[in-house]
């Protein structure tokens, strides 16, 4: 705090430009009476604000304005197709509380009582980076992901890792050991395992995460390991608390980690959340990149490549690699969006479920470049995706960070040539040359990846009496008129007919979802909200 003051008294509001990392910040000039705001450069740090009668209120907490702000407090229900989609604009689930989205300056004078925003920054393609030979553009990620980590690290509580065994997590957990090592400092890693003796079908990523263990000495793992009983809507309304929103169904996962997490008194944990989003994505869009910037000849040669990875014809491979990811889809993504199953989109009431219908899913129908920019120029990346773990994490006395996520690696993503990521015929190329030396060659060339909740669907069926009670007792009646609530059960009763081994993620998460709502609103009528 001190470090900022002295920055805003030499450059003003022009100092965000040059603080790195995640931040919200608040200066008042009692002389002029004008208040000062300021976000990060991705918006991971929450900024609510409420204009009242009495003054301009803000916290970085809902319930803190809450327990200020007059009730009834009118619930925000498009805030459910936000949520569901990923894709808001910066609404609360309060109608008359605001968020401040990423890169932004709030003004606010008491003498006008009225608050003015500003955009600091915005993603997009600035040239920094131009490279020749491919192994410059690997040595940059590791420089600039290696910098991301160290400017994280400055701390003197010890730190953890959220590792899934995954390309990113690894990859982070190499760097993050490599420099406590320098320090003679141990790297705390949580990782979500399936029970000792399970038997089933499902597969966790313990092997992979062995392996990291194994090749850095000062990994200290916890493997988390839940009772059978736990499963999505277990004491639902502490994680409604804590995070003060509907969240993606399998938070109880993230839950336990952070609980772990505290019991080591972890300070900073790290995550390896963004890098699908940008330097360790697959590539599928980067033929469309190709064509798009005129280099046709590069472009069939790459399309070729994964059409045949893809085991795709001609058609689809046009389809799937090109057209959608152009203007075409407005032409053709309609009629099929009338033949995709509704297992898409939770079984909602008819206005609820025509609205998230309308609503496009973050990056849907986007080359990935250019869905980056929108979702981090929307505020969307921090907002909706990533502030749920930044608020949980939280409340058990932690910062939760993602390093992949730093405003420096996204304008450098921005700049990678399109073949970086499909270079010797492999997806994520660019990450998975990176990880010479940092991880295991095992994990470093892995193409195959188990779900972060391997035994979700299992967690689900065992629920059965409590998704049973949540649709029909009439405790929960004021909820039901966000659900259909017959196809709801029509649903609950297709998942308990499925075998424990049967693949149905969609139908699985997005049930759950609407289950979840039931008891979101049921928190929300505690709170005193109307509706």
């Amino acid at each position: 705090s001190v470090i900022i003051h002295k920055a805003y008294k030499k450059k003003g509001d022009k100092c965000t430009n040059k603080l790195e990392c995640e931040f919200n910040f608040v200066i008042f000039n009692k002389t002029e009476q004008t208040l000062f705001a300021a976000t990060d450069h991705i918006g991971i740090r929450s900024f609510y604000y409420y204009l009242s009668p009495e003054g301009f209120i803000f916290s970085s907490e809902l319930k803190s304005i809450l327990a200020v702000k007059k009730p009834p407090h009118h619930f925000n229900e498009k805030i459910i197709a936000d949520l569901i989609t990923t894709n808001h604009n910066g609404t609360t689930i309060d109608k008359d509380i605001n968020i401040l989205n990423a890169a932004s300056h709030l003004y606010y004078d008491n003498h006008t009582s009225k608050p003015v925003i500003q955009k600091y920054w915005e993603l997009k393609k600035r040239g920094k980076y131009r490279f020749t030979k491919d192994a410059d553009w690997v040595n940059c990620l590791k420089e600039l992901l290696t910098q991301s980590v160290k400017n994280r690290l400055i701390t003197d509580k010890p730190i953890g890792l959220s590792l899934s065994g995954g390309l990113d997590s690894s990859f982070l957990a190499g760097i993050i050991a490599s420099e406590l090592k320098k320090q003679n400092k141990p790297l705390y890693t949580f990782s979500y395992v399936l029970p000792n003796g399970h038997k089933g079908p499902e597969k966790d990523e313990m092997y992979f995460i062995n392996k990291m263990v194994h090749f850095y000495d000062n990994i200290c793992p916890t493997f988390v390991q839940l009772p059978p009983e736990v499963g999505p809507f277990t004491n639902l309304s502490d994680i409604f608390e804590r995070t003060e929103t509907l969240c993606y169904p399998f938070i109880y996962i993230d839950k336990a980690l952070y609980a772990a997490a505290m019991d080591k008194k972890i300070g900073t944990i790290f995550t390896g959340f963004g890098g699908d989003f940008t330097i360790s994505n697959k590539g599928n869009s980067m033929v469309y990149e190709m064509i798009k910037a005129g280099d046709f000849k590069k472009g069939f040669y790459y399309f070729l490549q994964l059409k045949q990875r893809h085991n795709l014809s001609y058609l689809r491979g046009l389809k799937s690699l090109i057209a959608d990811y152009s203007w075409l889809t407005q032409f053709y993504g309609p009629v099929i969006q009338l033949f995709k199953p509704n297992d898409q989109i939770p079984p909602l009431n008819k206005n609820l479920f025509a609205l998230v219908s309308s609503k496009k899913s973050w990056g849907t129908g986007k080359a990935v470049k250019t869905g980056i920019v929108e979702i981090i120029n929307s505020g969307i990346m921090g907002g909706a995706l990533f502030n749920t773990q930044k608020k949980l994490s939280a409340s058990y006395n932690m910062e939760c960070t993602a390093p992949i996520l730093d405003k420096n690696i996204n304008e450098f993503f921005l700049d990678i040539p399109p073949e970086q990521f499909l270079l010797n015929n492999t997806d994520r190329s660019l990450m998975r040359r990176a990880m010479d030396n940092i991880t295991p060659s095992e994990i470093q060339w892995r193409k195959d990846k188990a779900p972060f909740n391997p035994d979700f669907f299992r967690r689900f069926k065992q629920q059965k009496t409590e998704i049973e009670y949540f649709l029909s007792d009439t405790k929960f009646k004021p909820a039901h008129k966000y659900l259909d609530v017959e196809k709801t059960k029509t649903k609950v009763a297709q998942l308990f007919n499925q075998d424990i081994s049967s693949i149905i993620p969609d139908l699985s998460r997005n049930t759950a979802y609407a289950i979840e709502l039931v008891l979101f609103v049921d928190w929300l009528k505690s709170k005193e909200f109307i509706f």
